[in-house]
């Protein structure tokens, strides 16, 4: 039996994916709570108490977010198609709700902070994730079949879930971190980050590892060359991009040196998770003085819940539904 195999129901070897089913109802939220607060708390103090380098650099963060977010949400919803497994259908299948979540939050928050989302298509650094990020749907005629799927898998997983978002989180939440405001834009960088790494990117890897232990044959020598090359051209464009969120300037908690170095500690930990040959190194005191509390604060619940809300009451709107105002 494969995973590229169809099964009737489900098959007991694949049974562990079914945690991420879990960990999405426990974890699920809707836009509704947080943009409620965004628009009282965080736009005022975006318009009236941060300088103009403090917002155009989270202008253009929330751009690069908008990016991604608009171009993940039928990906696991149709996975299973190419994996017939019945979980993978149900985890994809909570992803894909995830993704409409996250996708309706930064468009809310576009239109909160007064950003033209046009913006994306007028600047050759945004041009160039968007370049990148499509790579996973770029055709090969030496790359077919199995080895596609796999192809697409990987670089789904590492690029669009796990290398393009995490330094415009870590610049986002580090406002309230430090004390400048933009607690609950804060707090919806760490939700989405926990789900966007402990959920999307750990799916992935575990399906990613199934193939290569179950067809080994399909970890070749030219699939792994285009993967590195297309992991190179991401770091090209990611570095780009750093430039451009502080090209009016760097916010004064910050500087790019820290960013760069978290950059290149997230390029380090996806290539060593994927087996690749590649070596993106990073300073490890400036990474333990400067970028450790975000890892920290993504796992920091003492009692091990990743995705107990702080700010509380996300998943609902201001309006209360009562089951017992149903006729059945």
């Amino acid at each position: 039996m494969s995973i590229f195999e169809p099964d009737l129901y489900l098959n007991p070897k694949y049974d562990f994916l079914d945690k991420y089913t879990n960990m999405m109802f426990k974890a699920f939220w809707t836009p509704a709570a947080y943009m409620k607060l965004i628009e009282e708390q965080d736009v005022p103090h975006f318009n009236n108490v941060l300088n103009e380098e403090d917002r155009e650099a989270i202008r253009r963060c929330i751009l690069a977010i908008a990016i991604v977010e608009d171009k993940v949400k039928s990906y696991w919803m149709t996975l299973h198609k190419e994996l017939p497994q019945t979980v993978i259908s149900d985890v994809g299948g909570c992803f894909g709700l995830q993704e409409v979540a996250h996708r309706k939050s930064y468009h809310a928050l576009v239109e909160a902070l007064n950003i033209d989302i046009e913006e994306i298509y007028k600047y050759p650094e945004t041009k160039g994730r968007i370049k990148y990020l499509e790579k996973y749907l770029e055709n090969d005629p030496k790359i077919i079949g199995k080895k596609r799927i796999l192809k697409r898998l990987i670089l789904f997983t590492a690029l669009v879930e796990r290398i393009s978002l995490f330094t415009q989180f870590y610049i986002l939440t580090s406002f309230s971190y430090h004390s400048r405001g933009l607690e609950t834009i804060g707090a919806l960088q760490k939700s989405t980050a926990q789900e966007e790494l402990f959920m999307h990117y750990a799916f992935g890897l575990d399906l990613i590892n199934i193939i290569k232990e179950e067809h080994p044959q399909l970890w070749e020598d030219y699939l792994i060359e285009q993967i590195e090359r297309n992991i190179k051209e991401a770091y090209k464009a990611e570095i780009k991009l750093i430039d451009w969120f502080f090209a009016k300037g760097t916010p004064s908690h910050l500087t790019k040196e820290e960013v760069v170095n978290f950059l290149n500690y997230n390029f380090k930990s996806v290539v060593g998770d994927l087996g690749l040959n590649l070596n993106y190194k990073y300073d490890e005191e400036l990474y333990k003085e400067k970028n450790e509390w975000f890892m920290i604060r993504l796992q920091g619940m003492t009692n091990g819940d990743f995705f107990a809300n702080e700010l509380g009451n996300y998943s609902s709107d201001e309006e209360r539904i009562e089951l017992d105002n149903f006729e059945f």
